[in-house]
């Protein structure tokens, strides 16, 4: 029944404990984590400064390549003499432990800002560009090419009364990365969205590829997205190479069309074809801008308190009517980093660390980091994916529900995983499950459904570790979803059969089945925090509220779009109920009123799937059908962020078919962390606090 054998694997950055010392700087708080480095705020016990201190995970540190060309690469990057450049202030290794110190930059990254604000000012792009621009002038200069330039690496050193002072950061550790000798013959790492076409096909790279990313930065920072926005994965790669580039007076049709000129040149095919110097691109730009240009050698200051220069209003989202939807991506989004061979683009993460300040007595601004993966095995000659996430209540174990399948259908053979979500160590192996699961309130019981197509629910005690199965209740019916009262005392099982079944959860007693009026058949189910009232979606357009004591139905609630609910989710507090649906659509309703407060549509979404309330009500994350998860800021329903798992699409053993949906997502009981299913067998947490 479980199977302790450590066949998984688990991608989880590890560093040193807060309050150790690292060669003379003692850790005082973590701002950063990725497949590569843990970056910690440190005190340099020497000198008395803060620093942003990267320590390499101990598998990087342990490859003698690797440790002897960060090194030397970064070494190299701090002797470039460049106020443009972020200074380093030390690297080396200190008892085993890989580490470069650099200076702490207060005012975060521009990706965060893009993502905050939408498209900046011309007179800001530009003083960002300048400063860019000089930087890897001075770099090349010296022999140096950063090869992932994009605004993630665009530090801002904030001061009252200043213009922002820009740094380009990850000089040295990117070239590092991207060694052909470290990551394989004909590998390299980048970010699709900024990535020239020589480094997608594996020719020589020189300073002409940074201005290649340079301009795609540039673009987004324009006009609110990158070059190719579209496009997705592969197709992103393809378009850098063979695709034109998009004219940026169609998203911005208030800028001078001598602006898309002079981006054309410094994105075309050919390095030949390109601006000489990212100087001299810069300085195309400004003129392009028709802004004045500044005294030699000096960038443009941003005009003090200027807002920005809102996006172009986007046409309507069309409704998904099942042969078609309109592809347009949503404005702000974070690009994660994919390995690129010469030849073919192989999915995996890689996390640029933006170091950002934390006012007193404030968290910072969401960083949308993802932060761990969990890995379960992958029997051969088998499909398998992760149907559904959990967390205990103190948010220290996380289920995973792996369900198998063949060409022929589910096999049953699913299992549940629990992992130790700190270390990321199995803790225990749940087999004959796989499907939904649910902590009691109290965290001593996990109920876990079988695969999918498998109707038995089952109990895990959490402290003994021993498993009780539940009976056989409909044997024409699989468990869709399941869900504890908020006294943990009635356990909720939907049936794909179209009934909630309600269940004591000491003694498996049956308590009653709940059905919707007439054709109805339930899809989801949800109780409300003071456990008096179960809410239900229904495969029509409509969510029920029952008092499922007596089985009475309260009351009705419909969302536009007139497809089967997918989900549902009470808030915290109880006064707001959300349902997805396979429209793409995200309806809000008010508990207490009935009244409808808002649908939340992205125009790109294949179907909603999966639907959660962070802890404190004040962000949603949905999970869609292709492949990402989005954040919603609330009450006023924003788009925030949209989050892709590093896979990507992953291509299913049943006939060819694309799998990429994001069936399950749950908020950690801090908040602070979102974990989303994948259709790769892997489960992923992301930092959105």
């Amino acid at each position: 029944m479980v199977d302790e054998r450590p066949d998984y694997g688990v991608g989880l950055a590890a560093g040193p404990a807060i309050g150790s010392r690292v060669a003379g700087y003692r850790l005082e708080r973590q701002i950063g984590t990725g497949g590569m480095a843990v970056v910690y705020l440190a005190r340099d016990e020497r000198l008395g400064r803060p620093v942003a201190l990267k320590v390499m995970t101990p598998a990087m540190a342990a490859d003698e390549r690797f440790r002897q060309r960060f090194i030397q690469e970064s070494r190299a990057a701090a002797t470039v003499d460049d106020p443009h450049i972020i200074p380093v202030y030390e690297a080396g290794e200190a008892d085993g432990v890989l580490f470069i110190a650099i200076r702490f930059v207060s005012g975060g990254d521009v990706g965060s800002v893009l993502r905050r604000a939408g498209p900046l000012p011309p007179a800001r792009v530009v003083h960002i560009v300048s400063a860019v621009a000089s930087a890897l002038d001075a770099a090349h200069a010296a022999g140096l090419v950063h090869r992932d330039v994009k605004p993630g690496n665009m530090l801002l050193d904030s001061r009252p009364g200043w213009p922002d002072h820009v740094y380009l950061s990850d000089f040295g550790l990117s070239k590092v990365r991207q060694s052909g000798r470290l990551t394989g013959s004909g590998h390299f790492m980048g970010t699709p969205h900024y990535t020239a076409p020589e480094q997608i096909t594996g020719q020589t790279v020189d300073g002409r590829a940074d201005q290649y990313a340079l301009a795609c930065a540039t673009y987004e920072m324009l006009c609110g997205e990158v070059p190719f926005a579209d496009q997705e994965g592969w197709a992103v790669v393809s378009a850098q190479v063979n695709n034109p580039p998009p004219l940026l007076t169609a998203s911005r049709p208030d800028l001078p069309r001598a602006v898309s000129d002079v981006l054309a040149r410094a994105m075309a095919k050919t390095p030949e074809a390109r601006y000489q110097s990212c100087r001299q691109f810069a300085e195309a730009l400004r003129d392009g801008l028709g802004l004045a240009s500044p005294g030699a050698g000096s960038v443009s200051t941003p005009p003090a308190a200027r807002p920005a220069t809102p996006a172009p209003s986007a046409p309507a989202p069309q409704k998904r009517t099942g042969t078609g939807r309109r592809r347009r991506p949503p404005r702000h989004r974070r690009y994660l980093p994919i390995v690129l061979p010469a030849a073919a683009v192989l999915a995996a993460a890689a996390v640029t660390i933006a170091v950002l300040a934390r006012p007193a007595g404030h968290r910072p601004a969401a960083l949308y980091t993802r932060v761990s993966a969990f890995t379960a095995p992958r029997p051969a000659g088998i499909w398998p994916f992760v149907s559904s996430v959990a967390f205990s209540p103190n948010g220290r174990t996380l289920a995973t529900g792996l369900t198998t399948e063949t060409p022929a259908g589910p096999d049953n053979s699913g299992a549940t995983y629990l992992w130790n979500v700190r270390t990321g160590r199995r803790l225990a192996t749940i087999t004959s499950a796989g499907g939904p699961e649910a902590f009691s309130p109290d965290g001593a019981m996990l109920a876990a459904a079988g695969g999918l197509g498998d109707q038995r629910l089952s109990r895990w005690d959490t402290a003994t570790r021993t498993l009780t199965r539940g009976p056989d209740d409909d044997q024409d019916a699989a468990i869709d979803s399941a869900v504890f009262s908020p006294d943990g005392k009635v356990l909720a099982a939907d049936l794909s059969s179209g009934v909630i079944d309600l269940w004591n959860s000491a003694t498996w007693k049956s308590l009653r089945l709940i059905g919707g009026p007439g054709p109805s058949v339930s899809t989801s189910a949800a109780f409300t925090p003071d456990g008096r009232t179960l809410v239900t979606g229904e495969d029509t357009d409509r969510v029920f509220l029952w008092n499922w004591a007596t089985g009475h139905l309260i009351t009705q609630l419909k969302c536009p779009g007139n497809l089967q609910i997918t989900a549902v989710a009470v808030s915290g507090n109880g006064a707001t109920i959300a349902a997805s649906d396979q429209n793409g659509a995200t309806c809000l309703w008010d508990t207490a009123t009935r009244r409808r407060l808002a649908v939340l549509t992205d125009p790109h979404s294949y179907g909603v799937d999966s639907v959660a309330f962070s802890p404190d009500g004040k962000m949603l994350a949905t999970g869609d059908s292709n492949g990402h998860v989005y954040l919603w800021k609330l009450p006023a329903g924003t788009l925030t962020a949209r989050l892709t798992n590093p896979r990507g699409q992953v291509t299913s053993q049943l006939e060819g078919e694309e799998r990429t949906a994001v069936s399950s997502i749950a908020f950690s009981p801090g908040g602070d962390t979102l974990a989303a299913s994948d259709t790769d067998g892997s489960a992923y947490l992301w930092r959105v606090r």
